[in-house]
């Protein structure tokens, strides 16, 4: 099996079949209509320079002095949540199938916790409440390839250029099971091209 992504049109294939995202498949519970188009431009590109500056600290990797300045809070409080956590990372920005129910996404970061095995979702806002507990669920049932990754703890951390670092648990036993009806709905309407 080959999972691809192609950046341009954010799309995953598995073995040259396009499957739907975690992303398309919460879609629908979003509403992005009355932010102006080029606010989220900016708002997804600063989010991506984000999780790309806490792949290279994490790798040892990051030119400090080459950040602009509106990024230094967001690593003071990732170093900060890193050390009060004792979160040890074991992957970012990886790239999970579900081969049940066929679906792709990019998880942000997965380590542990406390010895517990966590996945983290790195956001500038807490915008999509309680939608991003349906979205770790997912990543974290397609990581692990089976079942609905109950045993996994799922945080949404909360990195901005304002304000402390925030960690969000999201630990409700029924968002993967929401996260199927909506993949469901999602491929009915593409199969009727509704």
């Amino acid at each position: 099996m080959t999972l691809h992504f192609d950046t341009a049109t954010h799309t995953y294939t598995v073995d040259g079949v396009v499957v739907p995202s975690v992303t398309q498949v919460l879609a629908p519970l979003y509403d992005f209509s009355k932010i102006a188009p080029d606010v989220l431009e900016v708002a997804r590109q600063k989010g991506v320079a984000v999780h790309h500056m806490i792949e290279l600290d994490c790798a040892g990797d990051l030119d400090e002095e080459g950040l602009p300045d509106w990024m230094l809070p967001a690593l003071a409080n990732w170093r900060k949540f890193v050390a009060e956590s004792g979160f040890v990372m074991t992957a970012s920005e990886h790239r999970v199938f579900h081969k049940t129910y066929k679906y792709a996404g990019t998880l942000d970061l997965f380590g542990h916790m406390r010895a517990h095995p966590t996945i983290i979702d790195v956001k500038r806002s807490f915008a999509a409440g309680p939608v991003i507990g349906l979205q770790l669920a997912a990543y974290s049932s397609a990581y692990f390839g089976q079942g609905d990754g109950a045993a996994v703890k799922r945080y949404a951390l909360k990195l901005c250029e304002v304000g402390p670092y925030k960690l969000e648990p999201f630990t409700d036993k029924g968002d993967f099971g929401v996260f199927l009806s909506l993949l469901t709905i999602h491929k009915y309407r593409e199969k009727h091209s509704l």
